[in-house]
């Protein structure tokens, strides 16, 4: 009984339940740390989720009292980190609870306590070490990843720039224009239409050459495997934005392709007129531009797969040579499933990161016909499409943008990643 006592009294004061245990030290830091908490309440988070969503005289609900004074988007800021705060004093509480009560549970067992210091800093230690990178985490990932998605519910966009106007709380309204305004709803469909292609595209066609590759260069009868594998690693050690800008050049009209190449290949003398638009035609564009991600992401898949492929038994393949197995059998009955049970996260990721995949974009688009009436490139990403809506000011469309098609991926990927079963046969290898 007594040890439930502790238990409810530590979850709503911590430290009591160890004075009460006369456990004076944890007990004393317990009561200090609900008055900086009170504190903290008091002077921080009260009046910052006050102005979070004050209420003007004409019924707006805005983000801050009045311009110039209140900084819509600092407060905003401040009202996740006191949400965060708050869920952080319940986890203290929790703990303190949790620690008085097994405290309690061992002086009615065995008389005294058990647990010595010696033994609680072997957990508590590591977690003090990793601290500071769950605060970077933090602060440049997470906080960052919620404010945008809360700016998605507000009028955040020129010329509401605070401090000079305050953010209005504007709720499901901008994700309704995707359905009731046409340029805007046009603009998203076209974009994520173009958005799902090029990410299954450029990640199966860096995955299957990386894959396949690997393989050739690993069958016994190839000679000089070193010096092919340093050659299909060398695009991977060249920076990816100077790569780009190479093919830029390559494939526009004065580039090597149409100048050199081409009339090679068609006997043809070179002339601007007859040059093929690559890099200005949108579709030639998209074509281009998904050959030239499979160019630079193969390589990393390329040695990915060529380490797994060192760990494949040679006894499999001499089984299957038994059995009348050829080259082509046993890749689609061996190496094939064995590269996927080992490395299809990895896999799952390079999809993740090609759909992120700002750089190439926003480098090869410029030069690609818009269309009449249009403001963005046809080549423009979600995520790209994003990142420009941002640098017009735009952050409530761009916010919607994000958070819709990145919670649809997001989840088709925590869920490929599960049914993957790559955590669940790691005893295959």
């Amino acid at each position: 009984m007594k040890h439930n006592i502790v238990y409810i009294i530590s979850l709503i004061i911590p430290g009591s339940g160890h004075l009460l245990l006369k456990q004076w030290k944890i007990g004393v830091t317990g009561v200090m740390i609900l008055l900086a908490e009170i504190l903290t309440i008091i002077k921080f988070i009260v009046p910052t989720l006050q102005l979070a969503a004050f209420k003007q005289n004409d019924g707006r609900l805005t983000i801050g009292a009045e311009p110039f004074i209140h900084d819509s988007f600092i407060i905003l800021i401040g009202a996740v980190l006191g949400v965060v705060l708050l869920a952080l004093f319940i986890i203290i509480h929790l703990v303190y609870a949790i620690n008085a009560q097994r405290i309690a549970n061992e002086i009615a067992l065995y008389g005294s306590i058990t647990t010595r210091w010696n033994n609680i800093s072997g957990e508590v230690i590591p977690n003090l070490i990793i601290t500071p990178k769950f605060l970077l985490i933090f602060g440049f990932i997470l906080l960052p990843a919620v404010v945008s998605i809360i700016v998605a519910f507000t009028n955040y966009r020129t010329p509401i720039l605070p401090p000079a106007f305050l953010i209005e709380w504007r709720g499901f309204e901008n994700f309704a224009k995707l359905a009731t305004d046409p340029r805007m709803s046009a603009l998203f469909y076209e974009t994520l239409s173009w958005t799902v292609v090029w990410t299954f595209s450029s990640s199966l066609l860096v995955i299957s050459l990386g894959i396949l590759l690997a393989v050739m260069v690993n069958n016994k009868y190839i000679k000089g495997k070193q010096l092919f594998r340093t050659i299909f690693i060398l695009p991977w050690a060249v920076p990816a934005f100077l790569t780009i800008l190479i093919f830029q050049y390559f494939f526009s009209r004065l580039g090597a392709m149409n100048s050199i190449i081409i009339p090679w290949l068609t006997g043809q003398p070179y002339s601007l007129d007859n040059t093929i638009p690559f890099l200005i035609n949108p579709e030639l564009a998209k074509i281009t531009i998904i050959l030239i991600q499979g160019w630079l992401g193969f390589p990393y898949i390329f040695i990915l797969v060529t380490g797994i492929l060192q760990t494949i038994p040679s006894n499999l393949y001499e089984a299957s040579s038994i059995d009348g197995g050829n080259a082509f059998s046993n890749f689609f009955h061996i190496t094939l499933p064995l590269i996927l049970i080992s490395a299809s996260p990895v896999f799952i990721t390079q999809v993740a990161f090609n759909f992120n995949n700002v750089v190439i974009i926003y480098l090869l688009s410029g030069a690609v016909v818009t269309p009449v009436g249009s403001m963005y490139s046809p080549l423009e990403t979600i995520p790209s499409l994003g990142f420009r809506l941002m640098l017009d000011s735009r952050f409530n469309e761009a916010a919607v943008f994000s958070l819709i098609v990145t919670s649809v991926v997001g989840i088709a990927i925590v869920f490929s990643w599960i049914k993957s079963g790559a955590f669940k046969n790691e005893e295959v290898m």
